[in-house]
This record gives structure tokens, C-alpha cells and sequence, in this order.
């Protein structure tokens, strides 16, 4: 019968000196400090004893299983999964460590592993440099003194130290005592194993059952759009020819930002808008103004000499405010016109906004009217999706209470409230032709990962909920129409279980029966497992040499 018992585990981070070598049998005082107190982040720790090495060959040098006792334990670094022969007084008893990164779940290939034995006020630790194999270390531990002891295995990285608190640990008078105190264990038939050398080698993960809050979602098929205010046409401010402001109009897709000159407009010779003829129009509107001025100035002393009346005045003034905004208004034009110092001819027209070009509705040299439309620009930071939600569903869904959504050909899942999201409007009316509601949401695009016109689908959370264990999505296998896990005996044994799955919300499933928060499961790789539960051929079973 396979045992298993739960440990507190604790993590230090400090830094550490190069792995110089092995020390064996190293007993000194050893008060771990404060540190040592420190309760450790979430665990799911596994002890068996297993005369067999959790179904390994015991001639397998390379893979070095110590055999004996196995272990399982967890801290926010590292997965540690040890096999060791029973202590014993005077016996060497090799360690076969197997340190897993949990951050990409790939081997750890640098740094020292220690073996610490605590109490009686004495400590002993023995280390070990990394093997050949990547992951696995191999200290051996020769106790001096029978008793009652507590074992730690610490992995001592430059960048951070994973400290495994196993508990405590008999270490017998002698090795036949030691031998005698393993319990006859058949092998479960039940088990997969899975070696740490094939999980390293693939895309392999696991992760803890937790409980959770899970909503009931709706599925919809939604379409991506910008937002109305960041869909700017950009328009031909007058009649004439399109010319590019640089060397070519701008592509689509092209960045721009507020005030860039996109494209420029020279009006035809001739027109109302020609340089010739607005620099004649300036003339003139200047000739106007400067005769109002002066007329203006001449009544004002008329008046303060009482030889006008008072209202001439100000008719005056009248008019030398409208022949200002007239001079004023040309000039713009003939500025516009101009483009400034060094640039080309005609009217520059200025992006109103930023974004990114959605759309180029003209090609250079082509005449245009006023108010034709040129250019389109679409700001993308922001993105607003409208779902259409089939009748049947929009009777009893009520408001929704979130979004989470996927996009064809690609594996993440996008969460509304991770991106800022908002409802806009819900289920207004029930179009009579696709007998469907709409329900629009508007989010942050980070990075412009998400471009409008893009169809997705979405899966609009509704107010009943799950609470309960949950596990990721990529956890559950279809094994003949039934939703199976792979849940964690040790670091390299598995147990099939038949789950029942109560909804699935966003990338996690919430499960009704067949698990319980703590245990441990395959996140990624699952289908392997599962072809290795199959035979180990399909797998790719095997050590690595």
C-alpha cells in the first residue's frame, strides 16, 4: 500500500557560492534562524515508502533512484522529487534529487543541493553538485547518531534558494534495522508512471486542484470593432489632386499620430483654391482691411471732436473686425496651401487623431471633391465587441457580469476584467432576422494583439455560479466520451480518474466529483499521460542517457 503524508515546506532566498564539491557527514551546531519559521506558500507534499523506486529499474545508473522512500514536495520555486534508501547509522544512503523549475517546469541544471538532518541540538548536511543528468543531484547522506530527526533539502541557486521541509525522519541503529522498518508495498496496477526525464523533454506541466468561483457563461459568436469616436475618415478639405506628402501615401496599417501630414490636395489651376488666386484673394482682403482701419481710425478723432455722431463709429469698427476674420481666413487657406517652408504644394491634410491606417480609398494623382473621403484611421487601443446572443439564450440570461472571449487559431484567453473591460449595452432588442440580442463590451487592446474585424468567440458570464474545486481547462482528456485527469501519486506516478465537470469558465473547469483542492493534476501534457497509460511505446517511455 502506498503512504503519503503532508509536510509544511518554507523557501529562502539568498545568494550562493559556486558548487564546489561534495560534503559528507558534516555535523555541526545548526540553528536555522528566523527563516526557519517562516510558513511556506502552498503545498502538496507526497511520502511513500517503495522498495521497488516508484517502478523504476534498479540497475538504472544514469536515472540514480535511491530507492526506498519517495518523496514529493512543492515550495513557489521549485517541485523536489527524491528517492532514498532508509537511514541508517554508518550507511551511505544516495539521494536521487529531481529538482523541477516550476516556471517552465524544465530541469534545474545549476546550483547545490543540500541535505540537511536537524535536532538534538546538531545538525549534518551533505551536498551535491548537479549530475550529469539535468535536474537531478545526487548528495549522499551517512548519518553518525540513531534518532528522531528533521530532513530539509535545500536547492541554493545564484538567484534563489528553494528550501523543501520534509518533516521528520527515523534514522535506525543499524542498516538491517532499517531495511526491516520498510512495509511490504505491492505496486498499485492502477499507477502511470511518467518519468521526470519524459516530462522534461516536453511540454509537460501540473497544477494544484484549488477552489474557486466559476460562472456559467453563454457562447456567442461577437465580432471586434474600434470605437465609434476612434473611426476617423480623413476628408479632402477642397476640390483637386491627391499627392503624397512624403514618397508614397501611407500604407495601410501605418502608425500615425495627431497632426502628421497624410496627404496633400493641389487644387486644379484656375480654381477658387489656386495659389494664384488665393494669393490675389490675400491681396485684396489685406487692401480691404487696411482701408477699414484707417476709416475706423479717422472716426475716432471725428468723434472726440463731436463733428460725427457715435454710432459711425462703431459701424466703422464693424467693419474692420469683418475685413480682419476675411484677411484672416485667406491667409489660413494660402497656408495651407503652401504647407509651410520646403514643403510640397497644395493643401496639407493633417491626420485628426492617431491610430493606425484602416483604409486608403484613393491612388496619387487622383481628383477629388471637397469632402471626399481619402483616408480612413482607426485608434485601436481601445476595442469594443458586440456578441450576438441567439434568442433562446437572451430569455433568461439577464445582465451579463463579465466577458471572457477566443480568437480562432490561437490558445489564449482573453478576460475583460483583465483588460479593463466595461459592458456598454445588453439585450436591447431581438433582431427580427437573425432572431438574435445584441451585448457590446469595449476593453483595452495592450499592444494591438487584437485587430478590428476580427470574429471570436465569446462567452458572456451570467449570474449562476460554481463554487467548488477547478482545475485548467487543459487538465481534462475526452477518453471515450468522458471527461478523465491525470492526478499526481508522486512525481512520476499518475492515477486516471474520471471527473465530473460542472461548467467550464474562462481556461479553468470546475469540477462536481473526482477531485479534491490539494490534490495535484496534469495542466499540460495530459494527452501524453494518457497515451503512456495506453503503453509506453506511445509515449516515448524511456530514461534519458
Amino acid at each position: 500500500m502506498r503512504m503519503r503524508r503532508s509536510f509544511a515546506t518554507l523557501a529562502l532566498v539568498c545568494t550562493v557560492s559556486a558548487c564546489d564539491g561534495d560534503h559528507h557527514g558534516h555535523e555541526h551546531p545548526h540553528p536555522h534562524g528566523a527563516d526557519a519559521e517562516a510558513p511556506h506558500a502552498a503545498h502538496g507534499d507526497m511520502l511513500s515508502h517503495d522498495p521497488g523506486a516508484a517502478g523504476h529499474p534498479e540497475d538504472s545508473a544514469e536515472h540514480g533512484h535511491g530507492g526506498g522512500v519517495v518523496v514529493t514536495d512543492f515550495t513557489p520555486y521549485t517541485e523536489l522529487f527524491v528517492e532514498f534508501p532508509p537511514l541508517a547509522v554508518g550507511r551511505e544512503s544516495p539521494f536521487a534529487a529531481h529538482f523541477t523549475r516550476l516556471e517552465d517546469f524544465r530541469p534545474v541544471s545549476a546550483g547545490q543541493a543540500i541535505v540537511r538532518l536537524e535536532g538534538d541540538g546538531a545538525g549534518a548536511t551533505f551536498s551535491a553538485c548537479p549530475s550529469p543528468t539535468p535536474g537531478i543531484f545526487r548528495p549522499v547522506v551517512i548519518p553518525k547518531a540513531a534518532g528522531e530527526r528533521r530532513l530539509l533539502v535545500e536547492l541554493k541557486t545564484d538567484a534563489w534558494t528553494s528550501v523543501h521541509d520534509l518533516g521528520s525522519v527515523t534514522i535506525y541503529a543499524d542498516p538491517a534495522a532499517a531495511d526491516a522498518a520498510l512495509p511490504e508495498e505491492a505496486e498499485s496496477p492502477g499507477l502511470i508512471p511518467f518519468l521526470k526525464e519524459q516530462q522534461w523533454q516536453l511540454d509537460f506541466a501540473t497544477a494544484a486542484v484549488v477552489r474557486r468561483s466559476l460562472s456559467r457563461s453563454v457562447a456567442a459568436p461577437a465580432e471586434l470593432a474600434p470605437l465609434p469616436s476612434a473611426d476617423i475618415p480623413v476628408v479632402a478639405p477642397t476640390a483637386g489632386f491627391v499627392v503624397p506628402a512624403a514618397e508614397r501615401l501611407p500604407e495601410l496599417g501605418a502608425p500615425v499620430a495627431t497632426g502628421d501630414v497624410l496627404v496633400r490636395v493641389v487644387p486644379r489651376l484656375g480654381g477658387a483654391d489656386d495659389r494664384a488666386a488665393l494669393a490675389a484673394e490675400a491681396a485684396g482682403a489685406r487692401a480691404v482691411f487696411e482701408a477699414a482701419h484707417l476709416e475706423r481710425v479717422r472716426l475716432a478723432g471725428l468723434v472726440e471732436e463731436g463733428a460725427v455722431a457715435p454710432h459711425r463709429l462703431e459701424s466703422a469698427q464693424a467693419d474692420e473686425r469683418s475685413a480682419e476674420a476675411r484677411l484672416a481666413a485667406v491667409r489660413a487657406r494660402l497656408a495651407a496651401l503652401q504647407g509651410g517652408a520646403g514643403a510640397g504644394s497644395g493643401f496639407a491634410v493633417r491626420a485628426p487623431g492617431g491610430g493606425r491606417v484602416v483604409d486608403v480609398r484613393v491612388r496619387p494623382g487622383a481628383f477629388v471633391e471637397a469632402g471626399t473621403e481619402i483616408l480612413r484611421i482607426s485608434d485601436d487601443a481601445r476595442l469594443r465587441l458586440t456578441a450576438r446572443v441567439a434568442e433562446f439564450d437572451a430569455v433568461d440570461m439577464g445582465k451579463p457580469q463579465g466577458l471572457w472571449f477566443t480568437v480562432a487559431g490561437r490558445d489564449a484567453i482573453y478576460e475583460s476584467g483583465a483588460l479593463n473591460g466595461r459592458l456598454v449595452a445588453a439585450l436591447t432588442t431581438i433582431d427580427p432576422v437573425t432572431r438574435t440580442a445584441p451585448v457590446v463590451f469595449e476593453f483595452d487592446n495592450p499592444g494591438g494583439r487584437l485587430r478590428p474585424g476580427m470574429g471570436v468567440q465569446a462567452h458572456l458570464r451570467t449570474a449562476t455560479t460554481f463554487e467548488g474545486p477547478a482545475v485548467p481547462v487543459s487538465a481534462l482528456v475526452d477518453d471515450a466520451g468522458k471527461d478523465v485527469v491525470f492526478v499526481m501519486v508522486d512525481g512520476e506516478n499518475w492515477e486516471r480518474r474520471i471527473v465530473e465537470v460542472a461548467l467550464r469558465d474562462g481556461g479553468y473547469a470546475g469540477i462536481r466529483t473526482g477531485l479534491e483542492p490539494g490534490e495535484r493534476v496534469v495542466s499540460r501534457g495530459a494527452y501524453l499521460v494518457h497515451l503512456a497509460a495506453s503503453g509506453p511505446a506511445a509515449a516515448g517511455h524511456g530514461h534519458a542517457h
